[in-house]
Formats: structure tokens, C-alpha cells, sequence
């Protein structure tokens, strides 16, 4: 599938989510992991989600990672889902940049004031805690 039906669906995949009532708070990393994630990287976290196939790049097999790195990657993980901070190599994502998005819905929690750092911050350590007991 073209990057533009990937981009597409990823984006109608956003404005769906912008339905869900009560979204960005209160819900835990496990939640938003189901919500945003499973898609691609599957239930499991193996990369195997029902929208795997539909990348260019296959996604990575998120229980694999303290294997592979020694240790959980915490902080390396917090700037690839962060997504704000240019990684080197990585000029084109097809992963959405769920820093701006978790920062968008904390704005629009505030009744339109401006998203809270703090809020992206605790939402994308929910993820990461999740995705550390994926680990095997």
C-alpha cells in the first residue's frame, strides 16, 4: 500500500479517536496501547497488528527489546512515540508522532487552552511502563 492510503487510514484513525468521549484522562498505558498501538504492533506487541502489512517498514517486535538492547530502552522509546524530537536516519515515519496527538487531545481536555507538556509526558510513561511487561 502507497505511503498515501497509509497516511489516509492513520488519519482517519486520528479523527476517529477524537470521538472517544473522556479519552486522555484516566486511562492507562495498557488502554492507550490497545487503542493506538495494537494496530500495528498487535495485541501482543510482536508487530503482527492487522496493519502491519499495510507499511513499508515492518513494525518492530516490541517484546523483544531488553533482549535485544541489553536493558528496557526507556529512554530511547520515549523519543520514538514522543516523535517531536528528530531522529537521525529516521527523515519519513509512518508512525504517527503521538507527541503532537497526546498533546492535541490535552489541549482540547483544557477546553482549547494549550496541551501541558507534563500531560504528553505522563501519558507516553503509561505507554512505556505497558510496553516494558510485554518484555520476554
Amino acid at each position: 500500500m502507497d505511503k498515501t492510503v497509509t497516511r489516509s487510514c492513520l488519519a482517519l484513525l486520528m479523527l476517529a479517536a477524537a470521538s472517544v468521549p473522556g479519552r486522555a484522562q484516566g486511562f492507562s498505558g495498557e488502554h492507550d496501547y490497545n487503542f493506538y498501538c495494537a494496530s500495528c504492533h498487535g495485541e501482543n506487541g510482536r508487530g503482527n497488528g492487522p496493519k502491519a502489512g499495510d507499511l513499508e517498514i515492518k513494525p518492530p517486535d516490541l517484546t523483544a527489546l531488553k533482549a535485544k538492547y541489553g536493558e528496557f530502552p526507556r529512554e530511547k522509546l520515549l523519543r520514538v512515540i514522543d516523535g517531536r524530537e528528530a531522529l537521525p536516519g529516521h527523515i519519513e515515519r509512518e508512525m504517527p508522532v503521538w507527541g503532537v496527538w497526546f498533546k492535541l487531545e490535552a489541549a482540547e481536555e483544557l477546553g482549547g487552552a494549550e496541551g501541558d507538556d507534563a500531560t504528553v509526558r505522563r501519558r507516553i510513561d503509561g505507554l512505556l511502563d505497558y510496553i516494558a511487561t510485554l518484555q520476554r
